[in-house]
């Protein structure tokens, strides 16, 4: 990531979902004499041992175990980071979670669930970072969507609706933070080889011959697109491009993704 502005010594990185494939693989890259870390995650016991591998390179690391979808706690968070770390100069927003499967089976709490965590928590988040960023007039908030979030996969109804909604929060947030110091990236993954896949997600994936990508690989491209500025960076150039397509000509998206939605009711069992 690039230098500190003047007169920071060091950089205040917080990054949600740090110990998930791409998240884990963010806060190792980060870990550097010049970045002061406030990690969150669900799972104290992996976040501790993420944060005790960090510390060997001599990165300063604040682990904060979280639940992001108990929304009154957002302001506490953000408050004791603040107080440990100073002020938060960019927030990685990439904690989420998935689901694969037809709309109509999921529960009313799995719908409740992803929405909660990939759209409402990084929403409600960065809205308590906002203040202090705006106060300095200084900041990046670092939103990680998805190429779901441009593109409707059958299978995956909640998560892309959700990802929809954060690449619409990141668009509207840029351009009303035009010009007041604060940046917004919107960064779109494709498929990525982490935990947040199920062994059936992997199956369509490599049935239908999506492009894997590692987690590490994924990781460098995000700073990379954040060092360059970037509002957006799909990753891929075919993803890309089907993404700007799908935004004009739906139609002939619907056609070139035929064979993979035929694939995914397959192995959903939901072929008629």
């Amino acid at each position: 990531m690039t230098s500190p502005a003047p007169g920071s010594a060091v950089r205040h990185v917080m990054i949600t979902g740090s110990t998930g494939g791409i998240g884990s693989a963010l806060t190792r890259l980060l870990a550097t004499p010049e970045t002061r870390l406030t990690i969150l995650a669900r799972d104290p016991a992996r976040l501790t041992d993420l944060a005790r591998q960090v510390n060997l390179t001599a990165a300063s690391v604040f682990p904060i175990q979280a639940d992001l979808t108990e929304f009154d706690l957002l302001d506490e968070i953000v408050a004791a980071a603040i107080e440990r770390h100073g002020p938060i100069d960019v927030l990685i927003n990439n904690a989420a979670i998935n689901r694969f499967g037809q709309y109509e089976h999921a529960s009313r709490d799995e719908i409740a669930g992803l929405v909660s965590t990939n759209l409402l928590a990084p929403m409600l988040l960065t809205h308590a970072v906002l203040p202090g960023m705006l106060s300095r007039r200084q900041g990046r908030i670092v939103n990680i969507g998805s190429v779901m979030g441009s593109i409707g996969f059958a299978g995956f109804a909640a998560y892309c609706s959700g990802k929809f909604a954060l690449r619409g929060f990141s668009e509207v947030l840029r351009r009303e933070l035009k010009g007041r110091g604060v940046r917004v990236t919107y960064i779109a993954p494709r498929y990525t080889r982490t935990a947040l896949n199920s062994p059936l997600i992997d199956r369509m994936a490599s049935e239908v011959g999506m492009v894997v990508d590692d987690p590490a690989d994924v990781a460098r491209r995000i700073l990379a697109a954040i060092d360059a500025g970037k509002a957006e960076c799909f990753i891929g150039r075919s993803e890309g491009f089907f993404a700007r397509l799908n935004g004009v000509l739906p139609q002939v998206v619907d056609l070139g993704l035929a064979r993979t939605t035929r694939k995914i009711l397959e192995i959903t069992g939901l072929a008629a």
